[in-house]
């Protein structure tokens, strides 16, 4: 059974997959800052899950390092004996944070098995920041591909993925630009969404990391950001969306 669950209306997700619960990204209290105040601070608009009022899961998956996925404050509030699953920025950033927890790094095309799972961390093909994962999570032949900030897969990456059914499709429908030397297009919007869609074909797709955060600072001054019409996309329909926009839990078929 796949069964999904918002832990706020951005990127924070519980998921139950082969009888295994887990988080994915939470971001549940207070703001989240990137670099400095000045530069960029968000909030949620809509109050999260609270910590205290969390489902059971049994670890905890980092996707990126950067603060709206790797919300320290958040997880200084996790209990420690929950572990921790990261990809290499967030490992990196994790493992100075908290030196004496369990943390598994996910390298990059590699298959790690954990819980009754197996995960894929694939990295874009770029140096410079920002750089954005995606992950495979994958039970048996079938699998989830998350994707906060979109992806585009080079050909070894695309054979990864296609090694499995993907059941699921959780990326980002929003288009976000900033100017190239901050970063560019940090989220590429439904384009990227059509993309992926037609190389995966997965049997459902659930959007992600578009919630209208309150915002101060140079980056949104300076963004420009699309927010996708999700009445026009679920009447049309071309992407088996299914729809989530509150903390209920669902169940994909």
């Amino acid at each position: 059974m796949l069964s999904v669950k918002r832990l706020n209306l951005d990127s924070s997700w519980h998921i139950t997959y082969n009888q295994t619960d887990f988080i994915i990204d939470p971001w549940l209290i207070g703001s989240e800052i990137d670099g400095f105040k000045w530069l960029n601070e968000q909030w949620h608009t809509k109050e999260p899950v609270k910590i205290t009022e969390l489902p059971d899961y049994n670890f905890i998956l980092i996707s990126q390092s950067y603060e709206d996925h790797c919300h320290i404050k958040t997880l200084k509030k996790i209990s420690e004996n929950k572990t921790l699953i990261a990809t290499e920025k967030a490992y990196k950033k994790l493992k100075k944070e908290f030196p004496k927890r369990k943390i598994i790094l996910l390298e990059d095309n590699k298959v790690t098995s954990y819980e009754g799972l197996n995960f894929i961390s694939l990295r874009p093909n770029k140096i410079l920041d920002p750089v954005y994962y995606s992950v495979v999570i994958a039970n048996n032949n079938e699998a989830i591909f998350y994707a906060p900030h979109g992806f585009t897969l080079n050909d070894q990456q695309l054979d990864l993925v296609n090694q499995n059914n993907i059941k699921l499709l959780i990326t980002t429908f929003t288009e976000f630009e900033i100017p190239k030397i901050m970063g560019g297009k940090v989220n590429p919007g439904m384009e990227n969404v059509y993309e992926l869609y037609n190389q995966i074909k997965p049997l459902n797709t659930i959007n992600t990391h578009d919630e209208e955060k309150k915002a101060k600072g140079l980056v949104s001054s300076l963004a420009k950001i699309k927010y996708a019409d999700f009445d026009k996309i679920e009447s049309k329909n071309s992407i088996n969306f299914i729809r989530i926009d509150n903390y209920s839990k669902k169940i994909i078929r």
